[in-house]
């Protein structure tokens, strides 16, 4: 059956990758309001200084993160009709020409790094940078295809934007919490993937791409899922004791941390694949929550 042509701005819209953009520009509005509300307000900032840089940050970041994920999908325009996931995005169904989609993604990811570049600070705008570089080149073109860790080191690219929102509110990235909220996407990411992967094993085996599940199998990967949530538990009492939290992190924060991590336990012993996508559900609110309850415990620190 065929599907009716989508208007060019949803089709431009569905390139970007809309909810995974807006999970990564929430950690980014987060690094800010934490600077803020830690440093910020103290040393002169105001909340229209908050307001005005966070709008920056999440139009720019949104055009940066977007673009690089709509340069993703002309790369991938090979394999992506050998996945029932993927099989029915815009390159695939004849919406738009892979040269119009390269374009497009090029044109706005370059635009939305000018934008923080210039609205903020360079130290931003070279952090935005490094994240659509990587993610468009050593993800997407060198990793994804070659190694089941692919996932692992690409993920750096989205475990930025608490980097990104600190730097553009405090023009500088040289204390330690910002890094742990970057530790925190960085290991939250495999569990949150691979739990993916557990359930769509078939599709990428088909497609050719080495995802963990492919190459060492469920139960390895399951217990890399586990192993990536107690490490997570970690990084939270790490940010509790390194980055002088209070109350309402350490209590909600570790809570949400040890429940990530009985669930990875859970599918090691169930190896249910209705086990992997519900932890793959809650993976999102986990690190949706956690970095709100982050901002809650700066702004209200007890």
């Amino acid at each position: 059956m065929s599907q009716t042509k989508p208007s060019l701005l949803k089709i431009y819209w569905i390139l970007m990758k809309p909810r995974v953009v807006f999970l990564l520009q929430v950690t980014a509005l987060c690094g800010i309001f934490t600077y803020d509300f830690k440093e910020g307000y103290d040393s002169g900032r105001t909340y229209v200084d908050s307001f005005t840089t966070s709008l920056i940050v999440l139009i720019g970041g949104t055009m940066a993160s977007g673009g690089s994920m709509a340069v993703n999908m002309w790369y991938e325009r090979d394999i992506d009709p050998l996945m029932e996931r993927t099989e029915n995005r815009p390159i695939q169904s004849g919406f738009i020409s892979p040269n119009h989609a390269l374009l497009f993604g090029i044109s706005i990811s370059l635009i939305g790094i000018i934008l923080v570049s210039l609205l903020t600070n360079l130290n931003a705008g070279i952090i935005t940078a490094l994240s659509a570089l990587f993610y468009t080149v050593i993800y997407t073109m060198v990793l994804k295809r070659r190694t089941p860790q692919n996932i692992v080191i690409g993920g750096l690219a989205g475990s930025t934007p608490p980097a990104i929102g600190w730097a553009a509110a405090s023009n500088e990235i040289d204390v330690l919490l910002p890094w742990l909220m970057v530790a925190t996407i960085f290991l939250w990411t495999p569990a949150h993937f691979w739990a993916l992967t557990l359930s769509k094993r078939k599709d990428y085996g088909e497609a050719g791409v080495p995802m963990l599940p492919v190459i060492r199998g469920e139960d390895v990967t399951r217990n890399y899922i586990l192993g990536y949530c107690l490490c997570l538990i970690v990084n939270s009492v790490l940010i509790i004791i390194l980055g002088s939290t209070g109350l309402i992190f350490m209590i909600l924060g570790i809570s949400l941390s040890l429940y990530f991590a009985y669930l990875a336990y859970n599918l090691t012993k169930t190896k249910s694949s209705d086990d992997a996508w519900a932890l793959f559900k809650f993976s999102n609110a986990y690190l949706f929550s956690l970095f709100i309850f982050l901002v809650f415990d700066t702004a209200y620190l007890l």
